[in-house]
């Protein structure tokens, strides 16, 4: 295998029309041999974070607004949290500068019960066997992007994949679709 581009966004393609990864960006948190992993992260599910910790006993202090975030269509009833370098007392794994991941309920319980930590929860996570994002970043699916730190802390709302687009100097309108073809 290729060396991995972990940590790195995922930028989904204009005329990537699937509709789980449509206009999307993800927060590629691991690439093996035995396939990659990450997280959509412009995505919000209909559920309050508030009610997610109610229906599993977890007292919340933070925005009563906060949503829930879809971070793929693989296992969504799997949870994680993303949060900031701020809560290093909890257990987790550092996946970009300052960003830490976890799938444990404690982290979730004493994130929910500080009101002034920066984190975003997610349901599901977006899966790839091995060789297939490869294959499909290949095929033009994918643009590459930076890992920006804030942008998954502190999301500007639906913005987010014209934002990262025109970070890297990209007109999504001038996209036209194609890919490497082999001889």
């Amino acid at each position: 295998m290729a060396e991995s581009i972990a940590p790195a966004f995922l930028i989904a393609v204009p005329h990537l029309l699937d509709p789980n990864f449509r206009q999307s960006v993800i927060l590629l948190l691991q690439q093996d041999d035995d396939g990659a992993f990450g997280l959509v992260v412009n995505r919000e599910a209909p559920m309050f974070l508030r009610e997610l910790c109610r229906d599993q006993r977890i007292d919340y202090s933070g925005d009563p607004g906060k949503r829930v975030r879809l971070g793929g269509p693989v296992q969504p009833e799997q949870g994680f949290v993303l949060y900031g370098a701020e809560h290093d007392q909890l257990d987790g794994r550092e996946v970009a500068e300052g960003v830490l991941v976890s799938a444990s309920t404690d982290a979730l319980s004493r994130l929910c019960a500080d009101p002034g930590g920066r984190f975003q929860c997610y349901s599901g996570y977006a899966g790839w066997g091995p060789g297939q994002l490869e294959r499909e970043i290949k095929e033009g699916s994918w643009i590459i992007g930076p890992a920006v730190p804030h942008l998954v802390l502190d999301p500007p709302g639906d913005g987010l994949w014209e934002r990262c687009l025109g970070d890297l100097g990209i007109d999504p309108n001038l996209l036209v679709p194609g890919g490497s073809e082999e001889a």
